[in-house]
């Protein structure tokens, strides 16, 4: 595929604002400022009187923000999410407080956010979902930034089903990794150039998955010794790790970004998986938000957990960010 097309250069002394600024976020994230600045409400740099970016997000719940919610008991406080995206005809589970909702109100972007919980690949350009239609028929044509999480799905609720209901064994998890390598790497390739066809200036930012579990050497007895064994561990960072693994791949062949939540500088470094003392991915969740009136199937109690919490969707938040900055102060 050939590169997208770049805006002009307006001149030098835009570009040293551009760069200017560029640097002084760069150092108030690596500086330890990056909660910091998730209060500020500054915008990408831009030319004088440049119209906002035009900024998409689609994707699954990983990107929806299911999970980034307030609630603890039964029944759920649910205000957290958009209206009508939590049912009964539409569960969406659209939350205010998704890494792309936040990211975009401090970009000061005009915004559209098609993300949806549970939506798989033909979701995104095949089949309808709920009541909203295929996802890439919302795509502006005009859009700068198009944030995109579209595999794992349905995979990794089986997966999860598998970790979380009974004593995982390698045959479920390896029979998912090779539905991600052999179908939907190939649907993320197709639905990456069919953002490029319909948005031809865009930037397409690929976002990773957090890190759900510990990883090797990591102690994970504190907290999750009693739902998951050390080899239910393993399997579970082998799945995400093959979906990052996928998009990384994906994003570099299309010349596009990538969003590692890994990266150098990340607030996710610093151990804040589900395991952890200070987890900022739900476990179990009882108490998750009902779906449907069958209130005994597993997707009913099981909302939300595996999901990144509040805190977690800031810290995303912060990385994508930066990520957006970086490239959009190339284009001048």
């Amino acid at each position: 595929m050939s590169p997208l097309p770049r805006r002009s250069v307006v001149s030098w002394t835009a570009i040293r604002v551009v760069r200017i600024a560029h640097a002084v976020f760069t150092a108030a994230v690596f500086t330890g400022a990056a909660f910091a600045l998730a209060g500020s409400s500054g915008v990408v740099p831009k030319a004088h009187g440049a119209a906002p970016l035009r900024m998409f997000a689609m994707g699954n719940s990983y990107i929806s923000g299911q999970g980034a919610d307030n609630y603890q008991t039964i029944p759920a406080d649910m205000t957290s999410y958009h209206a009508g995206t939590t049912g009964p005809q539409n569960y969406c589970f659209r939350s205010r407080h998704a890494a792309v909702e936040v990211v975009a109100k401090r970009l000061g972007a005009r915004f559209t956010n098609v993300t949806c919980a549970n939506s798989q690949p033909r979701h995104i350009d095949q089949d309808a979902q709920f009541d909203e239609g295929r996802q890439i028929e919302h795509l502006p044509r005009d859009a700068d930034v198009v944030v995109m999480q579209v595999i794992g799905n349905p995979e990794f609720i089986k997966v999860i089903e598998c970790v979380q209901l009974r004593e995982c064994d390698r045959r479920t998890i390896d029979r998912s990794l090779r539905v991600l390598d052999n179908d939907q790497r190939f649907h993320e390739r197709r639905i990456i150039g069919e953002v490029r066809s319909r948005a031809p200036s865009a930037h397409v930012y690929v976002l990773g998955a957090p890190q759900v579990v510990p990883r090797v050497g990591q102690d994970q007895r504190r907290r999750c010794g009693w739902f998951m064994s050390d080899p239910e561990v393993g399997m579970l960072n082998d799945f995400i790790g093959k979906v990052n693994e996928i998009s990384r791949d994906n994003a570099r062949r299309a010349g596009e970004t990538f969003v590692d939540l890994a990266r150098p500088g990340s607030p996710w470094n610093q151990r804040h998986d589900l395991c952890s003392a200070d987890p900022w991915e739900w476990g179990p969740r009882v108490a998750a938000p009902q779906y449907g009136p069958d209130n005994v199937k597993f997707r009913n109690w099981i909302l939300g957990g595996y999901h990144p919490t509040q805190a977690g969707q800031r810290a995303t938040a912060v990385v994508l960010e930066q990520v957006i900055r970086e490239r959009e102060a190339l284009r001048g």
